[in-house]
């Protein structure tokens, strides 16, 4: 990757420089309504100390719902090249919901505990000379970061941003990317209307259409959106020649899954799960993540299908069967680090 003069690059030698501890607060200092249904909200270190992450990492952060303190997980919207604070951008879904609650409780000052930033799906890790960013929905809040990351540094690379809503109405951002284009002539972006003519490209993504707007073969790829929405890319980009050691997907957004262990023999033998200076009992087949929640213990959860990493946790002593790993490096399993949402419980353990 060929750099710019601008912004230098964040040190990340030490993988886990720069994060925050599971509890470290973040105060709001802004809110932003981007349209009638998102908000962006943005947050600053009470401490001072700043932020260090990688565009395209996302963050968890523990809210008080009436049903009680449950974490939420938010790819980061703003760029590391703008240390002071960092901002998420939300959209409101269920009307009782997590993301409900926030655009009607989170305030100036309001200050909550959270964790992070993690994630494999990031722009650092991933240098190139040419980079397609394809997006749908609220997916476009990790492209932001590394738009914003890369226009701050002035990289010098060949950069193409593909972004699809249902109309022009659901568009964000749209000024800010044109002010970027505007002075950073590396970027092509495209907003696409899927479901009414709002323009002269149009409609569900096709093969037909990407390849009218870029030669793929050469690029690295990162696709974020609905999990339907991801598979449909996947399969056009192949067929386009893409080879799949440059694609990436973000996995936190997919659907979430209901923790619950349907394997569980009610009658199985139990098992002692030591976490921190807490011990308690569980049964032998169920997941880590479950039997945590059971216990009152509130973890960092995003995709709850060991895609996303953000429930990792260090296993010190004892045994788990953990059949996904897609939020793990090859480094991270080999020190130990577990997802608690698909490790079945196999025998004592001490995280």
């Amino acid at each position: 990757m060929k750099t710019g003069t601008r912004t230098p690059l964040p040190d990340f030698k030490r993988k886990t420089k720069g994060f925050w501890k599971t509890g470290e607060l973040l105060e709001c200092t802004k809110i932003t309504a981007e349209n009638t249904n998102v908000n962006s909200y943005s947050f600053k270190d009470p401490g001072g100390k700043g932020f260090q992450f990688k565009p395209g990492q996302h963050i968890s952060i523990r809210l008080p719902l009436e049903r009680g303190d449950e974490y939420r997980t938010f790819t980061i919207c703003s760029t590391p090249t703008r240390s002071d604070e960092i901002t998420i951008t939300v959209k409101t879904n269920r009307p009782n919901g997590a993301t409900a609650w926030m655009h009607d409780n989170i305030k100036i000052g309001s200050k909550y505990s959270a964790a992070g930033p993690i994630g494999l799906f990031n722009l650092v890790d991933y240098p190139c000379e040419k980079l397609l960013l394809i997006s749908a929905g609220s997916g476009i809040t990790p492209m932001m970061s590394m738009v914003r990351w890369l226009s701050d540094r002035l990289d010098d690379i060949d950069v193409t941003f593909i972004h699809y809503a249902k109309n022009s109405s659901e568009y964000l951002f749209s000024d800010e990317l044109s002010n970027i284009a505007g002075r950073y002539s590396a970027l092509k972006y495209h907003q696409i209307s899927t479901h009414k003519e709002d323009g002269k490209i149009y409609g569900l993504p096709s093969q037909e259409q990407i390849s009218s707007l870029i030669n793929i073969e050469d690029h690295q790829v990162f696709c974020c959106g609905p999990s339907g929405f991801m598979d449909v890319i996947k399969d056009i980009l192949i067929k386009n020649g893409l080879n799949l050691d440059h694609y990436h997907q973000e996995s936190f957004g997919s659907n979430v899954l209901e923790i619950s262990s349907p394997m569980v023999d009610k009658n199985a033998k139990t098992v002692t799960i030591k976490f921190k200076d807490t011990v308690f009992v569980a049964k032998r087949g169920e997941t880590l993540l479950s039997a945590l929640k059971k216990n009152k213990i509130v973890v960092p959860t995003g995709c709850q299908s060991g895609m996303c990493g953000t429930c990792q946790m260090k296993l010190i002593n004892g045994t788990v069967d953990m059949n996904q790993r897609g939020g793990l490096s090859d480094q991270q399993v080999e020190a130990g680090i577990i997802l608690a949402c698909c490790s079945t419980l196999t025998g004592n353990v001490s995280i």
